[in-house]
This record gives structure tokens, sequence and C-alpha cells, in this order.
């Protein structure tokens, strides 16, 4: 065995009979390389079929070498390709054989409001998210979140800058050092001077990707800054040089592209950070509350409550 192949296997955990492939592909704390990502998002957009054409089309999807496809294949747990489309391949033969894809006869032929057929579509684009991120890039989102050391800095379009700022108020509650940048594009301008190794930005960028957002981007990116993109299955012009890149499908019958998909996505990343950050974390909210509470904040704060009871009494 090379020394190459060695650290494969040394990574690859043990292999546990019935597990696929896409479970060996979303299995946490896999060692993936960043052209070993683009493969892996590669085989989960398009799961089983990426994986059962050549290593060359796979590898030209995923815009990787062949011999990254072939090591990817090996830190699976795997002798090589072809043993991983074996396997792939038997996939598919259970799942044909199988009672539960075998057609049924509809409830009623009843045609489902707008409203109903909407709701379906967003739940099916919910179970695509689950199906089609990798856990590895929701991991290396987190890291790069909770390091101490690092500014997060979250950016949005027009639509998405709402989850931007979902974000950031989430991690405000977490940590230290968040921002949401906000403004115009001369305000955008400005900050790009004082961008460097010590910050990460959270960026996302939808269809119709916005010039001002990838240019902001590219420029952070050239400064040394850490790039965490969200975007749509079709890819902003940003995943070219992110550090991390997590896709979600947005389409459904709306004229708009839906939110939640990538709603789920940074409500997953919070909690993955919270997790990461243990009892850390608690002590900033539980300092934030106590400064709410004495600012009246919210209406449930102990003070709040205290002056209503007196007024309703009065």
């Amino acid at each position: 065995m090379t020394t190459t192949e060695a650290t494969v296997h040394r990574d690859t955990p043990a292999m546990t009979p019935g597990r696929s492939v896409r479970d060996r592909l979303l299995e946490p704390n896999r060692n993936f390389s960043n052209s070993e990502m683009k493969a892996v998002r590669a085989l989960l957009a398009n799961y089983p079929a990426a994986g059962l054409t050549t290593v060359s089309k796979l590898a030209k999807q995923a815009s990787v070498s062949d011999p990254t496809v072939l090591r990817l294949a090996q830190r699976l747990g795997f002798e090589g390709f072809a043993d991983m489309q074996e396997a792939l391949l038997a996939e598919v033969e259970a799942h044909m054989r199988s009672p539960l894809t075998l057609p049924t006869a509809p409830l009623s032929r009843k045609k489902p409001n707008a409203y109903q057929a909407f709701f379906a579509e967003t739940l099916s684009q919910c179970e695509a998210v689950v199906r089609e991120t990798a856990t590895a890039d929701y991991e290396r989102t987190v890291a790069l979140l909770i390091d101490p050391r690092m500014e997060i800095l979250c950016l949005g379009g027009r639509f998405s800058r709402f989850l931007a700022g979902i974000l950031q108020r989430c991690l405000h509650h977490l940590r230290e050092g968040t921002r949401l940048l906000e403004g115009t594009a001369a305000d955008l301008v400005d900050e790009i001077a004082s961008l460097g190794k010590r910050h990460v930005l959270v960026v996302f960028d939808y269809r119709r990707y916005q010039t001002d957002v990838v240019r902001f981007a590219s420029e952070a990116s050239a400064r040394g800054v850490h790039v965490i993109l969200f975007t749509d299955q079709w890819a902003s012009p940003i995943s070219e040089f992110a550090n991390v890149v997590i896709t979600a499908p947005t389409a459904t019958s709306s004229p708009f592209d839906t939110l939640v998909t990538p709603l789920l996505q940074v409500e997953a990343v919070a909690v993955g950070v919270a997790e990461r950050l243990g009892l850390d974390w608690r002590s900033r909210a539980a300092l934030l509350e106590e400064v709410r509470n004495d600012h009246n904040v919210t209406l449930d704060a102990p003070s709040g409550l205290a002056k209503r009871r007196r007024q309703r009494k009065g």
C-alpha cells in the first residue's frame, strides 16, 4: 500500500453492512479536500445517477480532475470507482424491488388548490436539502463561525439579505464579533479597505445573482477573507472561489424562488454553532437578556411586567 493509499484508508470509518453511498457522503468527520468536496456535491445533487457515469464525466460535472474522483471513491471506503458504482447499482436494484416504489392509485382525483400544491412542492424541496447538502459543508461552516479570532460579516442581495440578517442575529446571541453589512454600494466599497484574514464573509446570492454582491465577495476573497456561500443549485459565480459552498433547491411554482430551503440551512448552521460552543454561548445569551431586561426591551421583561401590574391596580 502506498503512503497516499494508507492516508485515505486511515480516514475511512469501519464499513457497516447496508450503509449506502449517500450515507458515507453525509457522514460527519470526514476530511474531504476542497476538490473532493466539489465531487461530493456533484454526487449528492444528482444521486445516484451522477455516480453511474464515467470517472471523466463526473469529474467534468464537478470541475475537478479524474484522480480527485478516484481518491474520493477510496476515501469513502471503496477499492476504486468501479467498486463504488457496483454499490450504487445494488442500491438502484434494491430500490426497484421495493414494494414502496410501486405506483399506487391516488386517493382522490381532485386537483389541489394553488396553496396546497405550493406547500407540497416546498416540502419536497426541503427534503432535497436534507438529502443533498453535504454534512462536511456544515461542519466547515460551523468551524469558521465559532473561531473567536474571526469577525463574522453577513451579506445578501435584495431578498437574500433577510437571510443574512437572520443568521447574523442568531450568531449575535451566540458569540461576539458579528456584523450585518448594509447600506449603499458606496458603503460596501468602504468596507473593503478593512478586510483581511481575520474576517469570515457569509454571503447569500441566489439567481438573479447581484453584480455588487459578487464583486464584493471577489474582492474580499482576494484580500484573504474566508468566504462561505449560500446559493441555489445553479450556483452563484462566487462558488468559483468560496471556501465553502452550501446549495439549496429554490424553484417552485411561485413567481419568486423560495427562501424556505436556505432558511432551513441557516437554522441548521445556528444549531451547529450552539452545539459546538457548548455552555459558552449561554453566558453571552444570559448577559444580553440581563441588559434587555434592564431596558424593558420586551414585554415579558420582569420590570416591565411589574410596571404593567402597577398600572392595572392604579
